[in-house]
């Protein structure tokens, strides 16, 4: 029976959405016939540090995006990462228990750090000869952390994400472009019916400063034939703002939710900040993306791709600039709203999650 590893990180959502969409089909692909094991090694290292980096990480992209671009571009800089053995003794200590603890014959990650873990545990063990494959969660602008450390291949989104590796001289037999592991939910809903009756569904999920959300939110109260669903996720603190604004006026208010799927195709438009897994379960669910918070550098890759591809639009700014476009979408009956459709039917793969799992599974 193969055992495969999924390394991953709680930095973002995306990271951990990849790892558990390919588990989930390496499971429903092969049974009883494949061990999965899905593990966060900073779980592994010192919790109190583990979790300042987490609230760093949110911090820092939320409140502090500028400050973060600076960072996101040093870790592109080759010796940056390389350098910080001793930082990251703990963690390849983490990486190195797993491996011994599981015995996998491959192993996959969804984070780009583990790749150069993966070479330092390999040096210095040569029982450790696994195959190790990246699964990178962004598209088009990739920092070249995910792919500046040899692994044995790269598995990418689409088409623009391979070349820019190609681009930067990545061996092209190391390229696999499979698609971006969304939920396989994706592979039966029926995807949103033009609006009825004139009635917009928006899906917004607030990112940046709050009071640009709420002042949002109050914008597109104003439009009578707009119906928002706000999910706030992991930001208990918005979640309680928006309660105490009894906002939105017209819709629901959502902390926590596991329902991406079924929520992105019964909506007509969705509004926030163009994570990696995000903008490709909205290209899953064919629901057109209007960009409201922008995390220079990691991001910019993917606002490039929803911009090249015409499946929305980038709208930050004053909110009102997002109530215009939203107007501008209902206009002539809908025209730019179904062109975006249209667009966003032509890029769809929502079954990368079981491509992904018959390549590794082939591989182990």
């Amino acid at each position: 029976m193969p055992r495969i590893l999924i390394l991953t990180a709680s930095m973002g959502e995306g990271h951990n959405t990849a790892a558990r969409n390919i588990r989930d089909a390496l499971i429903a692909e092969h049974g009883a016939n494949v061990e999965v094991l899905v593990a966060d090694p900073y779980t592994r290292t010192n919790p109190v540090i583990n979790k300042l980096i987490q609230r760093g990480y949110a911090t820092a992209i939320n409140r502090y995006p500028h400050a973060w671009k600076v960072v996101f571009e040093l870790l592109s800089r080759p010796g940056l990462v390389e350098g910080m053995g001793p930082i990251l003794a703990e963690l390849t200590n983490a990486v190195k228990s797993l491996i011994d603890e599981f015995q996998p014959d491959i192993i996959a990650s969804t984070y780009p750090v583990f790749s150069f873990l993966m070479a330092k545990i390999r040096k210095r063990d040569a029982s450790v000869t696994m195959p190790f494959y990246t699964v990178i969660t962004d598209s088009t602008m990739i920092n070249s952390a995910w792919y500046r450390c040899a692994s044995d291949g790269a598995i990418v989104a689409d088409g623009p994400s391979g070349e820019a590796l190609l681009r930067d001289g990545v061996d092209p037999q190391k390229v696999h472009v499979l698609g971006f592991p969304v939920n396989m939910a994706f592979e039966n809903l029926e995807m949103m019916c033009p609006p009825k009756d004139n009635l917009w569904k928006v899906l917004f999920f607030p990112g940046g400063l709050v009071g640009h959300s709420i002042k949002l939110l109050e914008l597109l109260a104003e439009l009578d034939n707009v119906e928002v669903t706000v999910v706030t996720g992991r930001r208990e603190g918005i979640l309680r703002k928006m309660q105490a604004a009894q906002l939105p006026r017209r819709g629901r208010l959502i902390g926590w939710t596991d329902d991406m799927p079924g929520l992105m195709t019964s909506h007509h438009i969705f509004i926030g900040k163009a994570g990696g897994a995000t903008v490709q379960e909205a290209i899953a669910a064919q629901i057109p993306f209007l960009v409201s918070h922008v995390v220079p550098g990691q991001e910019e890759g993917n606002i490039a791709l929803i911009e090249q591809t015409g499946i929305g639009a980038l709208a930050i700014g004053a909110p009102r600039r997002i109530r215009d476009i939203i107007l501008g979408v209902q206009a002539n009956d809908g025209a730019l709203w179904k062109a975006w459709r249209c667009n966003l039917a032509a890029l769809k793969k929502p079954s990368a999650a079981r491509v992904i799992a018959r390549f590794l599974m082939e591989r182990a």
